[in-house]
């Protein structure tokens, strides 16, 4: 059998949180060795073949740094109650991965900011350091320097208001805060994360340092990044643009729920009095509750109508039903972003949707869903 292709190499739980070295990150590793050590050769000749190791670890020690820095938005966003469920070290830093969120604009920016803040504070206590002695062409004093500029920059660069950086999180938040609209937020921080990508390609062609193989790869890899980063919020707005003001209960189908115990002649005659009391309206879905009131399954309507009336009576209700997970349930109150975020996580075709006290208010078929998204 064939193994599946994993996502890069598991470096276990740091403070309860799962760390995987994504494989392209052995790509940049290679790139600095290879472009930075003649810079280094040069700064640092005395030093000789030991800029090799000195450009090695620096790419080890910039992934810890950014491992920092994913490691101070995940341990902010649990503060706010955000699950963590990873964190991916990648070709140009790293990714938090969150699971179901309900945010305030306020939390989000607490968290993006959470991250810079680390790189900067390395890179001011690296410059203390580095100024309590003299400069010495050691291998440790070279680590340091590279490190602590390396987070400064880093640190300044990703609180530029502009997505896909952390800055640009600020930027969505504001607006969002201002009008309302998440998805207003969205699309302002994303023009602007392409407005600083354009400059960055303009400032390299302007000052000439495209001349420059390492100032090159670097301009080209970071404006690449963000630019292919605003658009994916681009298009991410887009779709919470369709589901604006979209609730799991107003996306959900009436339903009846039916002891599972019943026949099917009396889960007919319960969608007949749902249809006069609704004086007509959409036939209603049917959900069989076991003894405790839990959801067991869902009619399929197929089945049931395959069903003669004659037996109808006799036939048990529980013959006729699709199974649903016991996970197949969502809060009536979800919206819009967390809504899309609850669905993706389980990819039912239906789902269970209640209220206060797990009161029954519908179900919400995926199929619905996916044409609102559609437009």
């Amino acid at each position: 059998m064939r193994r599946a292709r994993t996502e890069g190499i598991p470096l276990g739980r740091i403070g309860g949180v799962p760390v995987t070295l994504s494989w392209s990150w052995f790509l940049i590793a290679a790139v600095t060795v290879l472009l930075y050590t003649p810079v280094l050769m040069e700064a640092y000749p005395r030093l000789g073949a030991l800029n090799y190791a000195a450009s090695l670890g620096f790419a080890l020690t910039l992934a810890l740094s950014v491992l920092l820095h994913e490691l101070a938005h995940a341990w902010t966003g649990r503060a706010f109650g955000w699950p963590t469920s990873r964190i991916v070290l990648s070709l140009l830093g790293g990714h938090t991965h969150f699971g179901e969120v309900r945010s305030t604009p306020w939390a989000s920016a607490a968290v993006s900011l959470a991250g810079p803040a680390v790189n900067l504070a390395l890179g001011l206590a690296g410059w203390v350091l580095l100024r309590t002695g003299e400069p010495s062409p050691t291998l440790g004093w070279v680590l340091l320097d590279l490190t602590t500029w390396a987070n400064l920059i880093v640190g300044v660069f990703n609180v530029l208001p502009g997505l896909p950086l952390d800055g640009g999180r600020v930027v969505e938040a504001l607006v969002w805060a201002v009008t309302g609209r998440e998805q207003r937020g969205t699309v302002v921080a994303a023009w602007t994360g392409r407005l600083l990508a354009a400059g960055l390609v303009a400032g390299a062609a302007l000052t000439g340092l495209w001349r420059q193989p390492v100032a090159l790869v670097l301009v080209v890899l970071v404006a690449g990044f963000m630019w292919q980063g605003a658009g994916a919020s681009l298009r991410a707005a887009a779709v919470l643009a369709r589901v604006h003001g979209v609730s799991a209960a107003t996306l959900a189908e009436p339903a009846v729920a039916v002891p599972s115990s019943a026949s099917l002649a009396h889960a007919d005659r319960l969608v007949t009095d749902h249809l006069a009391r609704a004086a007509g309206g959409a036939v209603p879905h049917v959900l069989a509750l076991d003894p405790d009131r839990r959801v067991l399954g869902l009619l399929v309507p197929a089945a049931a109508d395959a069903v003669p009336a004659g037996r109808r009576a006799e036939t048990p209700l529980t013959s006729v039903l699709q199974q649903l997970p016991a996970d197949a349930v969502l809060d009536a109150g979800l919206r819009e972003e967390a809504l899309l975020r609850a669905v993706a996580a389980r990819e039912y075709p239906h789902y269970v949707v209640t209220g206060p006290g797990g009161v029954l208010v519908g179900v919400l078929r995926s199929a619905v869903l996916e044409r609102l998204l559609a437009g």
